[in-house]
């Protein structure tokens, strides 16, 4: 059990550790605050999974961990504060929206709560209100994020008629995903941390335990850590291609055009046609231009139509406009140089 439990730790920072390097590196090539933010929040999940693993291993360690606790702030208090602190920026960031008020009262509440805790009783009940506020702060953000992505998308679909999948292909479905997943394993936390705090652990003698593992909360950080991976990944890969491809077409178009046919999943013989239609060419300048039959030409125009769910020229140039607009405005869009 022991041998396994040093091995589930040790996935855990590798895991953690590639997600931040991911992080670190598109920050130095894109310069965006967010993958910076992200950079913190894995570090801070590292050093909380190491306080957590000594604790578990070594007695002594947490015997003094406990004990630090009762008379200063603990290291645990700051990892708590700062994570939530990170979600904040996180959210805020991806949302497009600035920091309010009430979300910096929430972490300011949350690290008086934390602060407050020790001076209670050493009872059960202290551990569990220590680490229930920082799962209220989830649940509390998630909600937040799914009302103010359902707002946006009524807004979107009020103002347009014409069916814009870009934004939420490519951010709102997958926040959405993520924000949905964090409400049922915040859920599930809250649960099992109850069961283990006043069922399993023992406060006869006036002890505290402050360093439960939650497997529901490492099973979140699990999926953050995937998913961030994964989007991070094809960041980095959108950047290497369009630094390729800008090299032998020089147009101011191309960086969004790329990740615009990525979104749309368009055959390389799509993604040609779809560049001469933005420049206002017709079948027959498509057709002379890629060698290509009259027919195919207007095969490759139905299946992108298809796609895009448009059924006029003009409305592609309308959701290409649009798209570009939301890339300027999605603080997660790749940030490419022209």
């Amino acid at each position: 059990m022991a041998i396994l439990l040093i091995l589930y730790n040790i996935g855990l920072i590798i895991l953690f550790t590639v997600v931040a390097t991911l992080a670190a590196i598109t920050y130095f090539k894109n310069k965006k605050r967010l993958y910076l933010v992200i950079t913190l929040l894995f570090l801070f999940l590292i050093l909380n999974n190491i306080l957590i693993y000594l604790t578990e291993q070594l007695p002594w360690f947490s015997v003094k961990f406990n004990q630090l606790f009762m008379t200063t702030p603990s290291p645990k208090t700051i990892l708590l504060v700062a994570h939530t602190f990170f979600l904040v920026l996180i959210l805020t960031t991806t949302l497009s929206r600035k920091i309010s008020f009430w979300q910096y009262g929430l972490v300011i509440s949350h690290a008086l709560v934390l602060l407050l805790v020790p001076m209670l009783p050493n009872n059960a009940f202290k551990i569990w209100i220590y680490y229930f506020p920082s799962d209220l702060v989830n649940i509390t953000l998630a909600s937040y994020g799914l009302a103010t992505l359902k707002q946006a998308t009524d807004k979107k679909k009020r103002a347009s008629n014409i069916d814009i999948k870009a934004k939420s292909v490519t951010t709102q479905v997958l926040l959405s995903k993520l924000m949905f997943i964090t409400l049922i394993m915040t859920s599930l936390t809250i649960v099992e941390d109850s069961y283990v705090i006043f069922f399993l652990d023992n406060y006869t003698f006036g002890n505290v335990r402050m360093t439960n593992r939650s497997i529901s909360e490492d099973i979140l950080a699990i999926i953050y850590a995937i998913t961030t991976i994964v989007y991070l990944s094809k960041k980095l890969l959108t950047v290497s291609q369009s630094k390729k491809y800008d090299a032998n077409q020089q147009t101011d178009i191309v960086p969004t055009h790329l990740q615009f046919i990525e979104t749309y999943h368009m055959t390389s013989r799509e993604a040609e046609v779809l560049l001469l239609l933005l420049q206002n060419k017709n079948n027959q300048d498509i057709s002379r231009e890629l060698y290509i039959s009259m027919g195919t030409v207007k095969s490759h125009i139905h299946n992108i139509f298809s796609k895009l769910n448009v059924t006029k020229r003009n409305q592609v140039k309308l959701l290409y406009a649009e798209y570009q607009q939301s890339q300027k405005l999605d603080p997660m869009a790749a940030d490419i140089p022209k």
